[in-house]
């Protein structure tokens, strides 16, 4: 056979044509297909990719099934040209494979590879290429080398039995979360309707950690302030430290005054003396209006062990107000009507003010703030004592009045 009849019979079925806008879509199990990802398909924004298939249609793949997208080199007319040139030899078919190697095209570099050590069993470059290996006089496939040493092919890559179970455990959770994503969003897309509710969530009952994701997407779309709380309190009512950590971070950096009360009203309700050097590490942070939020939470925690930190707060170094003009701070950001889930950037939100000195170029000015709100905080804490913005002095009385004192040994004479 000669021309594209032997290309054909080469690739049988394992190859689909190119269509005219498609990519080379690499599948996580070794797979190889032609399709056109559509980018804008609601099903992208739930954690699956939409591939379009010339003549078959739609196909719907988790994101994890898909390894790899690239753009062909070569059209299917473009490889089927250069393919007719090449005869049925052992070197024909191996300048061949090289060729489809170089474009990309991973199966049809297989298949000709394949049909070279067909031809010739021991040729060497094929063989290398195919990741094969010579042993007690026999070629033997990169397969049943890894076999051998325990792995198993699982989505395309070789790994333990365990690292499967635990890549199998991690995908059917990730499901879990895309699952109630597509769930809340239909719910909250129905709501309102004359019809009856295709989807039904009584957010009053809701306790599954798997939909925290899902609602704080929910959240942050929600331009209904009852809706919103509604959110909120259900975050607050779910036992997982996924939630709670959302709520701590946003009773503190949330622009908007409103829902970062309510935050705050949530972390109440599961108030944990843990939660002091949470909020207490806020008090370093290069941000003067952070560090006023922050000690304003720990008032309403009621924790005494809140006033060493808060005493060692009650005057901090920031950038001069001159200095600070071109500086990213988040709290500077008008509130907006949405809750905000994303927050501040992930690089400033623990910034410290030496931190923040020590990684720019830059000079800026340096001020001494007497913070009220840290002053405010200790004094609610201290039942209205007052000792000014003297550390010692409030550090002195807690001592006093909350150390734990120490028990009086007595020895027994010797007689």
């Amino acid at each position: 056979m000669r021309g594209s009849a032997i290309i054909a019979s080469l690739l049988g079925l394992m190859w689909l044509p190119l269509c005219a806008h498609a990519q080379v879509v690499q599948l996580a199990n070794g797979g190889q297909l032609e399709a056109a990802v559509n980018h804008d398909s609601e099903v992208a924004a739930s954690g699956h990719v939409e591939l379009v298939v010339e003549g078959v249609g739609s196909v719907v793949l988790a994101s994890h099934q898909v390894q790899q997208v690239e753009s062909p080199k070569v059209t299917e007319d473009e490889y089927f040209d250069y393919a007719a040139n090449f005869t049925d030899t052992v070197g024909d078919q191996w300048k061949l494979a090289k060729w489809c190697q170089h474009q990309g095209l991973q199966l049809p570099f297989e298949r000709h590879a394949h049909r070279v050590l067909e031809l010739d069993p021991n040729y060497l470059p094929a063989r290398k290429a195919l990741g094969y290996e010579r042993r007690d006089g026999r070629w033997v496939s990169r397969e049943e080398i890894m076999t051998e040493r325990g792995y198993i092919r699982y989505e395309g890559r070789w790994m333990t039995v365990q690292q499967a179970a635990l890549q199998v455990a991690q995908e059917r959770q990730e499901q879990k979360l895309i699952d109630w994503k597509v769930r809340l969003r239909r719910w909250r897309q129905q709501l309102g309707r004359s019809s009856a509710p295709e989807v039904q969530i009584d957010l009053n009952t809701l306790d599954d950690p798997d939909a925290i994701p899902g609602l704080i997407q929910l959240l942050g779309d929600e331009l209904d302030q009852d809706l919103a709380f509604a959110y909120l309190e259900t975050l607050g009512r779910i036992n997982s430290p996924a939630a709670r950590s959302f709520l701590m971070e946003n009773a503190v950096f949330q622009n908007n005054p409103i829902y970062r009360e309510k935050c705050l009203q949530e972390v109440l309700a599961q108030r944990d003396p843990q939660m002091v050097e949470f909020f207490a590490n806020h008090l370093k942070s290069y941000d003067n209006t952070i560090v006023n939020r922050a000690a304003y939470v720990l008032a309403e925690l009621d924790y005494p062990t809140a006033v060493f930190p808060l005493a060692g707060a009650l005057q901090t170094q920031h950038l001069a107000s001159h200095s600070s003009r071109y500086t990213y701070f988040y709290t500077s950001l008008a509130p907006e009507k949405r809750f905000d889930i994303e927050g501040p950037k992930a690089s400033y939100r623990m910034l410290t003010l030496a931190e923040f000195l020590g990684r720019s170029r830059n000079a800026y000015d340096i001020v001494r703030v007497q913070n009220q709100g840290v002053h405010q905080a200790l004094r609610q804490l201290c039942d209205g004592q007052d000792f000014g913005y003297n550390p010692d002095a409030w550090k002195e009385w807690y001592q006093q009045v909350h150390a734990p004192k120490s028990p009086t040994i007595r020895l027994a004479r010797e007689q």
